[in-house]
């Protein structure tokens, strides 16, 4: 008989690998977004924060009834509104008919009219008097701001497009005409922020039911009946993950007009099957393998901060898998441009249909990773204070018109509260520590994940790694040591 004691009993986990390791994270989970509250309670304090709020509900009134259409804030606190008038007899249309200047009096929470002395410059009122005498058509549409200029568009024709636009320069002290020679630069910004890639024959790919290559990550044909979206490159099987009907079944593989574009985890489609008017958009999320149609994609499509994903008019898409659309029956709505707040954790995205005027505000918070209510307007501007003044256009014109004024994060300038003047995050800064804080909330959201999501292991060392290796202060007690 041997003196060699019995080997112990290997370790075992109870109810299995996979769900030991499911609780561990789920814990982990609970006490990172725990960390990471008490640590943004901090920064708030440091640098205080601003929840959206109704401050203030007041009434304008114009000389004529009137629909409104536009609103724009001045350097020096004023702001200028632009509306359409029907002028029945009157032959003239004058400046006043059209604009006219107000102020907020923030003690009183009131509109007063104040000093539109500016607009009487002589070179802008035969300009604009020419404008109406000779273009029986003309309206008033937008302003648009662009660095430190201003642009009035008026639209002469039913093409939204043929626009007459005068510009001026705007400084803390004075406002100044510069002309009516400026239409080219009445421009929106890129309406979709990736490059739109033609799939050609070279990536086709032959056998009983032959698909079109998309980055050898997904295969998508418009064969056989239908529009089918696969992620194997199976050409035995006409099964995929998504499939829609098209409207000419005997099209081939050479008839569908295919785009793509690949913007990280996520590829967008613009695919218009054979002889269909309506072109279809799709995005693919490689890492949970669904496929979602979001047309509004057509008009306008841009990228989210810190690579989280995508936005459009009526929602957003992140690489997380996180998916939200809006009702809305707003459409045809353009990108209009982007705000963003000092802080680095606030953007306004805001979107505008050309015809009716009507804008939709999309505020996205880069830590929450969410849009929580769009706002639907026919006018706003934005204050250097944070106040956002818009208003919503009535069903028939009208002398009286209600403006509502909110209180935004969205102001010229960030401040350190008083008695936080050496708190150790004053001297890091607010956006450094945003940005640190959204990275840390895209790890919590994964670690909520089901074991589905592709590749959330690896993932979730590389992102973890990646916090670690780029704010060294993570350590820190006053950062709660998420580290």
């Amino acid at each position: 008989m041997s003196d060699t004691p019995a080997p112990a009993p290997a370790p075992t986990l109870d109810g299995g690998a996979y769900e030991v390791i499911r609780k561990r994270l789920d814990k982990q989970g609970a006490e990172l977004l725990d960390k990471l509250n008490k640590v943004n309670a901090e920064r708030q304090a440091v640098f205080g924060a601003v929840e959206p709020a109704l401050i203030a509900s007041d009434r304008i009134t114009t000389d004529n009834n009137c629909t409104p259409r536009d609103m724009v804030a001045l350097p020096d606190g004023r702001f200028l509104f632009g509306y359409n008038v029907v002028m029945g007899l009157r032959k003239e249309t004058k400046v006043s008919d059209v604009l006219s200047v107000y102020e907020y009096i923030r003690d009183e929470k009131v509109f007063k009219p104040a000093d539109a002395s500016f607009l009487n410059n002589t070179e802008f009122q035969e300009d604009f008097a020419y404008l109406y005498r000779y273009y029986k058509n003309t309206v008033f549409v937008k302003f648009m701001l662009k660095g430190p200029h201003l642009f009035m568009a008026f639209r002469i024709s039913d093409d939204v497009r043929d626009v007459k636009v005068f510009k001026w320069l705007l400084e803390e002290d004075k406002i100044t005409y510069l002309g009516n020679r400026f239409d080219g630069e009445y421009a929106f910004p890129s309406q979709h922020e990736f490059e739109w890639t033609r799939a050609h024959r070279d990536m086709q790919r032959k056998g009983t039911f032959p698909h079109v290559s998309i980055d050898d990550r997904l295969f998508v044909e418009t064969t056989g009946g239908d529009l089918t979206v696969k992620i194997e490159d199976n050409t035995e099987t006409g099964e995929g993950i998504y499939s829609e009907p098209v409207e000419q079944v005997d099209q081939t593989l050479d008839d569908a007009d295919i785009h793509y574009a690949v913007v990280g985890s996520l590829i967008i489609l613009r695919i218009k099957p054979y002889l269909e008017k309506k072109t279809r958009y799709l995005v693919f999320n490689d890492k949970v393998k669904e496929v979602k149609r979001i047309d509004a994609i057509e008009h306008s499509c841009v990228l989210l901060p810190d690579d989280q994903g995508i936005i459009f008019a009526n929602g957003y898409y992140l690489h997380s898998g996180e998916f939200k659309l809006f009702q809305t029956a707003l459409d045809q709505m353009m990108f209009n441009r982007l705000v963003k707040s000092p802080n680095g954790e606030d953007y306004l995205y805001s979107f505008y249909n050309r015809r009716s005027g009507d804008y939709i505000l999309m505020p996205y918070n880069v830590i929450e990773q969410k849009v929580e209510t769009p706002i639907y307007c026919n006018g706003f501007t934005l204050f250097a204070g944070g106040e956002m003044v818009y208003f919503k256009t009535e069903s028939e014109p009208q002398k009286h018109h209600s403006l509502q004024v909110w209180q935004t994060p969205f102001c010229a300038d960030e401040s350190i509260q008083e008695g936080h003047t050496e708190h150790f995050f004053s001297k890091l800064g607010n956006a450094d520590i945003v940005k640190c804080m959204a990275a840390c909330r895209e790890v919590y959201n994964l670690l909520n994940k089901p074991d589905s999501y592709d590749g959330l292991y690896i993932d979730l060392v590389k992102l973890t790694n990646d916090i670690v290796d780029t704010w060294f202060w993570l350590g820190q007690p006053v950062a709660q040591n998420l580290k």
